[in-house]
């Protein structure tokens, strides 16, 4: 009887992992507005559903526009003029989340600027909610876009301390990166997607199993 239990717990144990490894195997996009289709403008807190542009004042903006989305009619359009020590990007925050899970930032953007003169940053930055505090955030990735639009894509651990996610796409000139630090960027198709630990998910996988096994 025994025997015959314990092979009930790990068939449970075994079934629930492999439910958990097909709820994960598609995680979903916890970004608002993630096309960008809905109007957004800078609001203030709290930064969650939707996005908040920012820029440096005159000779940068960041906005919705329609010029040549990836897909549906709109798209995040930033950029620089001519201006020296500018910038603009837009930010937006996830929360809920939980310490050694893996987030990642990701969605596509192009430029029709050529030559493009502008640095390129994206990142995530983590925080607590409590606290309003940022606990700390990823390094800048410089990957500028192409002609076309590609895919640019961050991940790293949710780390301990912290709950929220802000996402951070940005443009800017600090470093005279060209002879006119002029240059536009789209972004379109954002994602923040988590998935959990694998540790902690193969240990959750395994007492739902066992608890399953333990009512029968």
């Amino acid at each position: 009887m025994k025997q015959f239990r314990m092979t009930q717990a790990i068939t449970a144990a075994f079934g629930a992992a492999t439910m958990c490894a097909a709820a994960f195997a598609g995680p979903t996009n916890l970004l608002g507005n993630a096309g960008f289709e809905d109007p957004f403008i800078p609001d203030g807190p709290p930064f969650t559903g939707n996005w908040e542009p920012f820029s440096g004042g005159a000779g940068s903006f960041s906005v919705q526009g329609s010029l040549t989305p990836r897909t549906g009619l709109a798209h995040l359009q930033m950029g620089i003029d001519n201006t020296d020590n500018t910038f603009a990007g837009a930010f937006q925050d996830v929360t809920g989340l939980i310490a050694g899970d893996i987030g990642t930032f990701s969605g596509w953007h192009m430029t029709p600027s050529s030559p493009f003169d502008v640095g390129v940053e994206f990142r995530i930055e983590w925080r607590n909610s409590t606290l309003n505090t940022e606990i700390s955030r990823t390094p800048n990735s410089t990957v500028a876009p192409g002609s076309s639009y590609s895919l640019f894509s961050l991940s790293a651990p949710v780390p301990a301390g912290a709950d929220t996610a802000r996402v951070v796409y940005a443009i800017q000139t600090f470093g005279g990166d060209g002879p006119t630090n002029s240059g536009q960027v789209f972004i379109d198709d954002a994602s923040f997607t988590v998935v959990p630990e694998p540790s902690t998910l193969a240990m959750l996988a395994l007492a739902a199993g066992f608890a399953a096994a333990k009512r029968r």
